[in-house]
């Protein structure tokens, strides 16, 4: 299926357009919030794409701006309809630290993340058992076990970006020392190995393997990942952090350093043909005694 963008890309690319036009006329934001009789606040909010866009607001704004042409008025105030979509992971805003909730939001939008993994296999790619281990040994320790269960809903629901027809493409480098590191027990290991060598044969999805024999690599420190949109708003990077749920950066020029650390890191691992047969090693070893 071919990737069309959905309510956080085009909430970014309608406040991208929106603050393009208050520019064009020269106009500051507390003089359209003093129009609109609302907050500087909110309008900065909708031009980062921040904030939920209402049709009437949006409306009001090209009324300001002196915008005539009635093919951009509809896209735009199309845009805003999309913008205002309610998504699944809204139920799950009780468990969800803010910066986590944001990233899932860019996930599902993304059209290709690339990503590599250090030490645990990446959330999109867990069984529930595997996520459920990860979740109860630090990356939520202190959370209830209801909590514990809607976080790993969450991570299951989030694979659903990687069916056929949603339109995005997965490429994860994995560290060897992820298919050998227990996590939860032999067995849930075991079948979370086996779930990788089986997923692998989907074509939009790419699981690759850093063997030990690359060596220390510069870029092999931490989790991260490369998200990207087509145009239709810029690439992102983000840093995976447990103690607080991660880092989204969007500056140019650390997505370009972080983008070039992927392609390195890329570089040196095993083709994904290469890398089933570690895999299947790796089920072997957890299998002896």
């Amino acid at each position: 299926m071919t990737w069309s963008p959905g309510p956080v890309v085009t909430r970014r690319r309608l406040g991208g357009e929106l603050k393009r036009l208050r520019e064009g006329v020269g106009l500051k934001l507390e003089d359209v919030a003093r129009r609109l009789e609302c907050s500087p606040s909110k309008i900065s909010r909708l031009e980062n794409g921040k904030g939920i866009p209402r049709t009437r607001d949006v409306r009001d704004m090209l009324d300001i701006y002196g915008v005539p042409d009635e093919a951009t008025r509809t896209l735009l105030l199309s845009w805003s309809k999309t913008g205002q979509a309610r998504m699944w992971w809204q139920d799950y805003s009780d468990v969800l630290p803010p910066v986590m909730a944001t990233y899932v939001e860019l996930e599902w939008d993304a059209f290709r993340i690339t990503a590599f993994e250090p030490h645990l296999v990446h959330g999109l790619l867990q069984t529930r058992d595997y996520a459920l281990a990860v979740l109860r040994n630090g990356y939520a320790s202190g959370a209830s076990p209801d909590a514990l269960e809607r976080l790993a809903e969450v991570r299951m629901r989030r694979q659903d970006a990687l069916t056929a027809d949603h339109g995005l493409t997965f490429d994860c480098v994995l560290d060897e020392s992820v298919l050998h590191r227990v996590v939860g027990s032999p067995r849930t290991q075991r079948a979370q190995v086996e779930h990788l060598i089986a997923i692998a044969e989907a074509e939009h999805v790419d699981v690759r393997v850093l063997p030990f024999s690359a060596g220390l690599l510069p870029s092999s420190r931490d989790s991260f990942a490369r998200l990207e949109y087509d145009g239709f708003s810029g690439d992102m990077i983000y840093v995976e952090q447990p103690e607080t749920a991660g880092e989204l950066l969007d500056e140019p020029v650390r997505v370009a350093e972080r983008s070039a650390r992927l392609g390195a890191l890329k570089a040196a691992a095993l083709s994904e043909k290469e890398s089933i047969p570690l895999m299947k090693d790796a089920i072997r070893r957890i299998e002896q005694p």
